[in-house]
């Protein structure tokens, strides 16, 4: 997992054995600051939802992205890296807010990139989950296992 130093913004690379209850402290590789960040709902819990949603197989991966952390947890194929997945959760998680903001009832956004479609749902403050998906819609299990995450 990725995540930002508080001081100079210099990518950190975090293995899950450096996150326990819940909080990633990490001293920067860079300038040695002590970061500590709160990691949303865990890595367990985190980890065990998006294997969840992966178990279906029209899905081709997920990963939650933080507006500020970036990315937070990547079940993608090794074919997209973490720069790719960070371009598509900053660009794609805007779009997303813009919509909401000219339509406030929009709970979720989808994009076709060839024959991949990606759904992108806001879970929490700044949190966003991203499913990519073979088929359009999301098929209704995975859909209800989502909505659950959301609280809705």
């Amino acid at each position: 997992m990725i995540f930002f130093c508080e001081e100079c913004g210099d990518k950190n690379d975090l293995e899950k054995a450096d996150i326990q209850n819940g909080r990633a402290v990490f001293r920067c590789c860079s300038c040695q600051y002590m970061n500590s960040y709160t990691y949303p709902n865990g890595v367990k819990k985190t980890d065990t939802f998006l294997k969840k949603i992966q178990s279906h197989p029209e899905i081709i991966g997920a990963f939650l992205y933080h507006g500020q952390n970036r990315i937070i947890t990547n079940h993608m194929p090794g074919t997209l890296t973490t720069a790719d997945l960070e371009v598509l959760g900053r660009y794609l998680s805007r779009s997303y807010l813009m919509a909401q903001s000219h339509y406030p009832d929009v709970y979720e956004a989808m994009i076709t990139i060839s024959d991949k479609h990606i759904t992108i749902q806001n879970i929490g403050a700044d949190l966003f989950l991203f499913v990519v998906s073979k088929s359009c819609p999301l098929p209704q299990k995975i859909k209800k296992l989502v909505m659950s995450a959301k609280g809705r």
